[in-house]
């Protein structure tokens, strides 16, 4: 009967850990994602501003000697980082692909007109300055229109901050319950070996003696969570970088390490703080109140 008691406390400490462990590794892996926002935060947003395009959408009836002194006027603009000319008859070539049919089959001409492609250099790709841009473009003879989606670069903004409010929030309350399921461990632990620290404490063991096995075992638990977050997390940009390769330039490797490093950091660091906590709390009990816990 005793040998099963002990087997049931044995893997009732087992599973407690196994559920503390999955727990700080959730916590850890959403710390991980908040630091790698907050780092590829501003690659993402310089990665819209370089790939910002505005349209400048010139008259039908302009000739090739027109559109090339044009073409030099906005090359000299000192927002233009580069500049395409594309045809009217390549933009009928995507209507044609997009909408699955000729246009000109349908309304007996070409809808589309020649315009300029034209990517603004970092310094000049904000909403502000776009508007300045775009009034500057209007402005010259010859222009029809100006296009560009100007709220690419907000909504990018934007989303990141939320994201990465969210995740915080998010890994605040799992800290919070991590927190009680390491506290529900030790108190398993130390029930489990409360007659040897009992003994241990009539003999002169100090504090610091009888809790260093329980920090180190929930630091050796921290480290396998962040080993697993951080699992978590290549795999994560492992999978994105699959479906979307564009994230090769934007995320480095030397802030992925970073936040690998500073996962394992957290891991330790959380479970060591929250252990002292916890057994200085069952430390400071008196003997006959021990065996209550």
């Amino acid at each position: 009967m005793s040998n099963k008691r002990r087997q049931i406390k044995s893997t009732t400490i087992f599973n407690a850990k196994v559920t503390t462990t999955i727990s700080i590794s959730l916590v850890l892996f959403l710390l991980g994602l908040t630091l790698l926002t907050a780092f590829t935060g501003r690659g993402i947003s310089a990665f819209v501003k370089e790939n910002l395009t505005i349209s400048v959408v010139i008259s039908g009836d302009m000739d090739k000697s027109a559109t090339s002194k044009l073409q030099t006027a906005i090359q000299k603009k000192k927002y233009v980082k580069s500049l395409r000319f594309i045809g009217k008859e390549e933009i009928k070539k995507q209507l044609v692909e997009d909408l699955g049919r000729d246009p000109e089959e349908v309304l007996g001409y070409n809808p589309a007109s020649d315009c300029f492609d034209i990517k603004l250099k970092p310094e000049y790709a904000n909403p502000d300055s776009i508007k300045v841009v775009e009034k500057d473009l209007k402005g010259l003879n010859l222009v029809k229109n100006v296009m560009y989606s100007a709220d690419d670069l907000r909504m990018v903004n934007t989303n990141l901050s939320r994201i990465g409010a969210g995740l915080l929030v998010l890994a605040i309350v799992l800290m919070v319950i991590s927190f009680a399921l390491v506290q529900n461990t030790i108190r398993l632990n130390i029930y489990s070996r409360r007659f040897l620290i009992n003994t241990m404490r009539l003999v002169g063991a100090t504090n610091s003696f009888i809790r260093k096995p329980f920090v180190t075992g929930m630091i050796v638990s921290g480290i396998v969570a962040a080993f697993l977050a951080n699992l978590g997390i290549l795999g994560l940009v492992y999978y994105f970088q699959q479906e979307y390769p564009d994230l090769l330039t934007i995320i480095d490797i030397n802030n992925l390490f970073i936040v690998f490093g500073a996962v394992l950091a957290l891991g330790i660091l959380l479970t060591f703080v929250a252990t002292v906590f916890a057994v200085n709390r069952y430390l400071r009990m008196k003997t006959d109140k021990f065996y209550y816990i």
